[in-house]
């Protein structure tokens, strides 16, 4: 054991004293005498003493250096365990696919370890004669953003723990992106797909940069470093909720990979990332004090006296996104309604109810979730808990809960009645979302003034509008009881009942 310990240093040492690793630190080297010339520059303006932790931040934490050069390489080596230890006597030996991914990813942490160690030791070397203080510099309390513990010492405050928790963020992050690489690899198993990935990935990473502001939730730079991050959620904590939440579903993926990779579906994946996209696009950060202010907006859907065109698509995504599920599960229902299931229930109206209970079920567990989530991403950006509107004083959280939950559950209901419903006379779901489609123009300003027809009626923006919130529920359940009632009939008229 104690010589296998060695031969596993020994291999390490030697891989870190190779000409790959040399010719690493060399360029960090080479750009970091750029990086710590400018920060003298920006010190001697200010007229503000700078210390080592200034220029450790700035060799570790500098954006063009980790976009351009960094992550390139990590990319590269990435690319090359996963296609080097690809071989089909590896995978027996490892017993199935999630195994061997596992295994590439302790190879890239190792040579995550080997590439800090370099980057390490050439920023130690660049920061000899910088003065030294136990925290943070006269320059970084500086009320500005010229560097990057200008921006840290605002949310932290030691510098190391702040370098610890950078070091963190980028190893998690960039090992999201090789079980990204692992994943597709095991899914298509050609080279020219993950290395047009990792390419796109670096680019992607360049043009958000350039192109996206900083506030950006879909620039990489707030997942990579640390103080980029910062600005973007108000906190040091947002960049880590998201890229752990990344890891987490990175890892129910993998552990769900097998020999046989046929059934897999990605459409939970996209599924949920669209509701987080929506419900974080639906955010007004200038506007409103309160997490309840920002949960109207993630909902506020439409009315006949207001419309958005961004906040009809998350309005779209939220619930229609839904039905979506719904008729996917309809759809397979239908496809396996024979007369053993006749037999089983003794009536398709048994049948149906079996079926509308679960999904009664479903529909509750999903508004729970959905407010939970927009609850948590409002809280990142470090918004009030206090329990009041200030967008309008008037609403009251009890009406704002009400409309969401009783509103919400009533709506969504008359959606899956209204699929189901056409999906049975049709016998073509497609016909369905033609249906819904059409019933969401009424949705825009004009053509739902007296709030009867059941399009949207669970939108936010009806609490600011002259509607009670009771009088929808009235609407609503009305809705609901005619299509059950017609539901029935149907049954009934077709003597399907045994």
């Amino acid at each position: 054991m104690t010589r296998t310990v060695k031969n596993k240093w020994k291999d390490f040492v030697n891989e870190l004293l190779t000409f790959k690793w040399i010719l690493f630190g060399a360029v960090i080297y080479i750009y970091g005498l750029r990086a710590k010339e400018h920060m003298y520059v920006a010190s001697f303006q200010t007229k503000l003493l700078l210390n080592k932790w200034d220029l450790l931040h700035s060799f570790f934490g500098n954006i063009y250096l980790i976009l351009y050069f960094i992550l390139p390489v990590f990319l590269y080596r990435s690319i090359s365990i996963i296609i080097s230890d690809f071989d089909y006597t590896v995978l027996i030996r490892f017993g199935s696919y999630r195994s061997w991914v596992y295994a590439t990813l302790v190879r890239f942490i190792q040579s995550l370890s080997i590439s800090m160690i370099v980057w390490g030791a050439v920023s130690g070397v660049l920061s000899i004669g910088a003065p030294s203080f136990a925290g943070w510099s006269p320059f970084s309390k500086l009320d500005g953003s010229l560097s990057e513990t200008q921006i840290l010492q605002k949310f932290i405050d030691s510098p190391f723990l702040a370098l610890l928790l950078h070091f963190a963020l980028l190893i998690l992050s960039v090992s999201c992106i090789h079980l990204i690489l692992a994943i597709i690899y095991v899914k298509w198993k050609k080279r020219g797909i993950i290395v047009f990935t990792a390419i796109l990935i670096w680019v992607y990473g360049g043009v958000s940069f350039k192109l996206l502001p900083h506030h950006s939730l879909f620039n990489l730079c707030n997942y990579l470093i640390l103080h980029s991050g910062a600005v973007q959620f108000g906190n040091i904590w947002g960049s880590f909720t998201m890229v752990t939440g990344l890891m987490i579903l990175l890892i129910w993926m993998v552990n769900r990979l097998d020999l046989n990779m046929k059934g897999y579906s990605w459409r939970y994946v996209v599924f949920i990332a669209l509701i987080v996209m929506a419900l974080w696009s639906g955010m007004r950060e200038k506007a409103g004090e309160t997490i309840w202010d920002q949960f109207l907006f993630m909902f506020i859907g439409g009315s006949n006296q207001a419309f958005y065109f961004k906040s009809f698509l998350c309005y779209w995504v939220l619930y229609f996104g839904f039905i979506y599920w719904v008729q996917l599960y309809l759809q397979k229902e239908l496809s396996e309604m024979g007369y053993y299931k006749l037999l089983r229930y003794q009536s398709i109206t048994r049948w149906f109810w079996r079926w509308y209970h679960k999904i009664m079920l479903y529909i509750g567990l999903y508004l729970f979730a959905l407010a939970l989530l927009a609850l948590f991403i409002s809280s990142l950006k470090r918004f009030s808990f206090d329990f009041y509107v200030s967008i309008d004083r008037s609403v009251t959280l009890l009406e704002v809960f009400y409309h969401f939950f009783v509103n919400g559950y009533l709506q969504i209901s008359f959606y899956v009645l209204f699929v189901f419903l056409i999906s049975w006379l049709s016998k073509e779901t497609f016909y369905s979302l033609v249906g819904l489609a059409i019933l969401s123009f009424f949705m825009l300003p004009g053509l739902n003034n007296w709030g009867i027809v059941p399009s949207g009626l669970n939108s936010m923006a009806y609490l600011f509008a002259d509607y009670s919130v009771y009088r929808i529920s009235i609407v609503l359940s009305l809705w609901n009881v005619l299509e059950i009632v017609f539901l029935l009939y149907v049954f009934h008229k077709q003597d399907l009942d045994f």
